[in-house]
């Protein structure tokens, strides 16, 4: 009998563990032909040619995707709530001129980013206001420190699809056991 009351505090434990934490797939999409692509290093691609992310969350969550181009001009790409077991796939985004590097911050968390939400509806309404523009970058700043003082995001890299015959694989990242994620990705143009 303890056996069987201890084995049901332990499945208790773990499913309101997992009811904790944000579990989370990225994929980033590269080209016209959407090649799937790991993106732990810079992403060398060429100006014009457009990518794709798909996020697909496993729980409810909110998502902001924001993107700092070359120009260091701030784009805000996605900023709304994601429902658990829904694909989000934006659509694609071209590289534009001038050439050089682009940063994505993809920021998932489990609780509504109140600061966050403020200064992005600020630099919404004035996308042209220094201000607004140093006061977003450097709360997306504030967000990765506090990530990276909790130590680094728990990611693994998921292959699928692909045969042993030399088809193209699909890569996604894996991201488990956080209630809050900021992950960067570098395109080079």
């Amino acid at each position: 009998m303890k056996k069987i009351i201890a084995l049901i505090l332990f499945f208790i434990a773990g499913v309101c563990l997992q009811a904790q934490t944000l579990s989370w797939d990225l994929k980033f999409l590269k080209g016209s032909v959407q090649e799937s692509i790991p993106i732990t290093q810079i992403i060398r691609m060429e100006t014009g040619e457009p990518f794709q992310i798909s996020i697909a969350p496993a729980s409810d969550c909110y998502s902001y995707i924001i993107a700092i181009d070359s120009g260091r001009t701030i784009h805000v790409l996605h900023n709304t709530p994601i429902k658990k077991d829904t694909a989000l796939t934006l659509d694609p985004i071209f590289l534009q001129d001038p050439a050089g590097t682009e940063t994505l911050y993809v920021i998932m968390s489990l609780k509504k980013q109140d600061k966050l939400e403020n200064l992005l509806h600020n630099h919404n309404k004035n996308p042209k206001s220094n201000r607004h523009t140093n006061n977003l970058h450097k709360e997306i700043v504030r967000l990765q420190n506090e990530v990276s003082n909790l130590g680094e995001p728990a990611s693994s890299f998921v292959t699928s699809g692909g045969t042993t015959r030399g088809d193209p694989q699909e890569y996604t990242n894996r991201y488990t056991d956080k209630n809050l994620y900021v992950r960067a990705i570098t395109i080079r143009h």
